[in-house]
């Protein structure tokens, strides 16, 4: 996994000091959210057991006078994903605001039916914003809906392309990486976090159902998505959000999308490398479908299908049983996440003692996702383990039994068997023609090691030496095609001068080298991440750091392994939403807002290589709009304003239709 590494920092006393706070923190009660798996995709929104009346009274007084409140996020449509909503909001002094001018994202001004909720984008793009509703009574049956937008050339934006969903909010929970290498929780949560400790409570889920009902002093957000389709005639559309409950009625909000000339790459064609590990083996145990059933293969491909659309480049796949090992209970060694991985290739020791393997839950899982969309390379792991030994599970025919072999990689036999799997994989590879599409894959990986095992690969396929990526540090650089460097030794981030090479030194090499390039997060550093009680703008601008830094893009360790139940008990080992983006649901993925975000970087991305390449706006306005979107890099000081900013500067006047520009502003 993309955390501890061999650069592993122990105790640091900054952890002491929060042992302490361990006392005073967040107990995780239960949870009312129930698993998908049992529950058909009935989740509950997440309350906290028994409020106490101090905290009702904190959202009494941030809430205005009115029976029912609606109200959008940071006061801007625009910038309204890029909060999480509190669970119970609170009102703010006049010093805090002054203090942090972040809070001001955080108050509530009530929606006026005369107010419109604007939006702008561009074609092939996906945009998100959120409304928001409390009461200081209970509200029932709420439905929140979008109809059919329309500009004044008959174009039309279809109900169909905008999806409402329900935020959900999850239980927030320590882990072990805390306290023995990662940041705690006190030094990354902010304002999105609530709850009294009872349990502390964050919005991450989104959750396609009505909302039945709302407890009274509750905050409840709602999440748009909108789609622009490639096709779409760029003006201003116009429509209605309705908000209807029970109680109070339906009440109507004016709508208005700006669609602007540029038409954004479909996501199989996106130059942002994004590179996320996948486990189908996840997949099986959650959902209790036998493993490379039919059943599982339909899942697997949902889960796929999300990867791709986010323009997921790699295909990752298990050579071996369990590659991310790690030192357990008693001496022993087990997976580092809850389900762990099981090989994709079958690995049978002969009677006459030869090896043979089979490959074709290997080859199904290729095929299916080259078919999916995912054109990049096939990494195979592991020729290295994580961080123990060699463990080999494998069908002994002599004694009709499965074994296991545990071996060191300076062990003969360490270098006997793996000849013999590379010289058939090779040829295996070959009849496939995958060859000169598969990558040898490492995972933090000092140098000692890396050079015992490029030998082995010269000896049986030397071919393969162009073709490994490693995901580590910058002393690797000589090694990788394909390498991902900890965020961690990036420029003004804790562990900066301490690799072997500078990252930005290593970079340049490497893209006049033309070789790929990432960044990777893991549940380090506190800011700037993804984890599930991240402040959302961090989500947001992770692609933008690529264009700060020359990077191709970005890595995570993981897309899908939960817990055996992700709504009430979020953490197996590390740092919460470290190891998933997003949850599992009745037939495939539930996506969470750190997942929408991170799309949506993505897309700036995009749009930012379109508009550099097209000449039309200044290199000079080029670099303001990444230092923009970068600045502040943790996200609890980091007012929204920036990430639209940084947007306004790509899509300048130069690249808007002056009918646009003159509709836009007329006042409403």
């Amino acid at each position: 996994m993309l955390t501890e590494g061999y650069f592993f920092e122990g105790m640091r006393l900054q952890h002491y000091y929060n042992f302490f706070l361990l006392l005073l923190t967040l107990y995780v009660g239960s949870c009312d959210v129930k698993s998908n798996s049992q529950s058909v995709n009935n989740t509950d929104s997440e309350k906290v057991k028994n409020p106490p009346e101090w905290l009702k009274l904190n959202v009494d007084e941030a809430l205005p006078d009115g029976n029912l409140v609606t109200w959008v996020p940071t006061g801007k449509f625009g910038t309204s994903s890029l909060i999480k909503v509190p669970r119970y909001p609170r009102s703010y002094s006049s010093e805090e605001l002054d203090e942090n001018p972040v809070f001001r994202d955080f108050g509530i001004t009530p929606l006026s039916i005369q107010d419109t909720l604007k939006l702008s984008g561009v074609r092939n793009e996906q945009i998100s914003a959120q409304l928001a509703i409390a009461s200081r009574k209970n509200v029932s049956k709420i439905k929140v809906k979008v109809n059919d937008m329309m500009s004044v050339d008959g174009g039309i934006l279809w109900e169909k392309n905008c999806k409402v969903r329900v935020v959900e909010y999850l239980p927030v929970a320590r882990a072990r990486s805390e306290y023995v290498w990662s940041p705690m929780m006190e030094e990354i949560i902010g304002e999105e976090i609530t709850g009294n400790m009872n349990p502390n409570v964050v919005a991450d889920a989104l959750v396609q159902k009505n909302l039945e009902f709302l407890e009274s002093y509750t905050a409840q957000p709602f999440w748009f998505t909108f789609w622009i389709p490639k096709n779409t005639k760029p003006g201003i559309y116009k429509g209605t959000v309705f908000v209807e409950t029970a109680e109070f009625g339906e009440t109507k909000y004016p709508l208005q999308i700006v669609v602007r000339n540029q038409v954004l790459p479909d996501a199989d064609a996106y130059n942002f490398h994004l590179e996320l590990w996948t486990n189908p083996s996840a997949i099986a145990e959650y959902y209790g479908v036998d493993y490379w059933s039919e059943s599982h293969w339909s899942l697997i491909e949902a889960y796929l299908k999300d990867y791709a659309s986010r323009g997921g480049k790699t295909i990752t796949t298990t050579i071996i049983h369990e590659p991310w090992h790690k030192p357990w209970l008693n001496n022993s060694t087990r997976s580092q996440t809850a389900f762990g991985y099981k090989s994709m290739v079958t690995w049978i020791r002969e009677k006459g003692r030869g090896w043979r393997f089979d490959f074709s839950i290997f080859d199904r899982y290729v095929t299916q996702s080259r078919e999916i969309g995912i054109k990049g390379s096939i990494n195979a792991y592991s020729l290295t383990p994580f961080l123990t030994k060699q463990k080999i599970l494998f069908w002994d025919e002599q004694t009709a039994s499965q074994k296991e072999l545990h071996l060191e990689v300076e062990d003969p036999e360490y270098a006997q068997i793996w000849k013999a799997f590379l010289t058939s994989f090779k040829n295996h590879l070959k009849e496939k023609g995958w060859y000169g599409e598969t990558y040898l894959g490492f995972d933090e990986k000092p140098e000692e090691v890396l050079e015992r095992v490029v030998s082995i690969i010269e000896d049986s396929a030397p071919e393969l030496l162009e073709r490994i990526v490693v995901a580590g540090h910058t002393e690797a650089s000589d090694y990788a095609n394909n390498l991902s460097v900890s965020y961690m030794f990036f420029p003004g981030q804790p562990l900066e001068g301490q690799g072997k090479v500078p990252v930005d030194h290593a970079i340049k090499l490497r893209q006049k080298a033309d070789k790929i390039t990432t960044f990777y997060l893991c549940a380090e550093p506190a800011h700037p991440n993804t984890l599930t009680f991240s402040p959302a703008i961090e989500s947001r601008f992770i692609p933008w750091l690529a264009l700060k830094h020359g990077t191709d893009g970005y890595l995570r360790w993981a897309y899908n392994n939960w817990t055996p139940d992700p709504f009430k008990t979020p953490v197996f080992l590390h740092t919460q939403g470290d190891d998933y983006y997003v949850y599992p649901g009745k037939n495939g993925p539930i996506s969470s807002i750190r997942w929408e975000l991170l799309r949506e970087g993505i897309e700036d991305y995009e749009l930012f290589r379109i508009i550099e390449n097209s000449g039309a706006t200044s290199l000079e306005n080029l670099q303001k709009a990444i230092e923009l979107a970068t600045r502040n890099q943790d996200g609890r000081y980091k007012v929204s304003e920036d990430m639209i900013e940084a947007r306004e500067i790509l899509l300048n006047k130069q690249l808007t239709p002056k009918s646009i520009l003159l509709s836009m502003n007329k006042k409403e």
